[in-house]
């Protein structure tokens, strides 16, 4: 993106310095994005605003405005899941202006989504690429982490994590051929309890959960058929 911006930045020097040697000489009416790819990050049930700058060649004593349209083709994201304005300004007598994005988290695969803003192709006016914004789901907390470091029969162990009011909200197992197991999660505040099985009934391998950093959950893993683990994420 610094890259992009600098070679802009060296351009529009170039061609003002020009302009100004040669006061006849015509200016490239030019506008582009700050890049054509851009991460944007989403809470986890929530919404997310970005603003996206724009950069011209020219400079004029107005404000000047530019639309924009979402390439539908190219994108994968919700129809329903974001706003983007039409069109962008440029205030009087600067060579940049931005517009803010907002996305939320509608139909977020856990690979991600795309969104793809052009601008609009107008008579007179050079436009730059497509500019891509690429959708994650992001955790607006420290992340909860589960691992297992198996015993000699990984294929028969597996958990459960459920909430306050008893709602499985994860599963796992059994892992066949494994030896060690970890996952992330994003946990809100609040209490939960995970279940460790084991599907002969002679206990596992030893697990632990993490909380920012810190072990809030350790168990050796003699747990017969399995064992309920209650602990508070805060």
């Amino acid at each position: 993106m610094k890259k992009s911006i600098y070679i802009l930045a060296i351009f529009t020097f170039i061609l003002y310095g020009c302009t100004e040697n040669n006061p006849d000489e015509i200016s490239i009416n030019y506008i582009s994005f700050e890049s054509t790819s851009y991460d944007f990050g989403v809470d986890i049930g929530g919404s997310n605003n970005n603003d996206i700058k724009v950069y011209t060649t020219t400079i004029s004593s107005s404000e000047r405005i530019f639309n924009i349209n979402i390439l539908t083709e190219l994108s994968t994201a919700d129809p329903n899941s974001f706003t983007v304005p039409n069109s962008v300004i440029v205030p009087a007598n600067t060579n940049f202006g931005s517009f803010s994005v907002n996305i939320s988290d509608t139909n977020i695969s856990p690979n991600g989504e795309t969104l793809t803003i052009a601008f609009t192709d107008t008579e007179g006016l050079l436009i730059g690429d497509p500019i891509t914004l690429n959708i994650q789901q992001i955790c607006p907390y420290p992340e909860t982490f589960l691992n297992i470091t198996f015993d000699d029969y990984p294929e028969e162990q597996y958990w459960e994590l459920y909430d306050d009011n008893g709602m499985l909200l994860f599963s796992g197992g059994p892992y066949p051929d494994e030896t060690e197991f970890s996952k992330a999660f994003c946990l809100a505040p609040g209490n939960y309890t995970i279940f460790m099985g084991d599907g002969y009934g002679d206990g596992g391998g030893p697990y632990t959960i993490t909380y920012n950093g810190s072990v809030i959950v350790s168990r050796n893993g003699d747990h017969g058929l399995g064992e309920e683990i209650s602990f508070i994420i805060d």
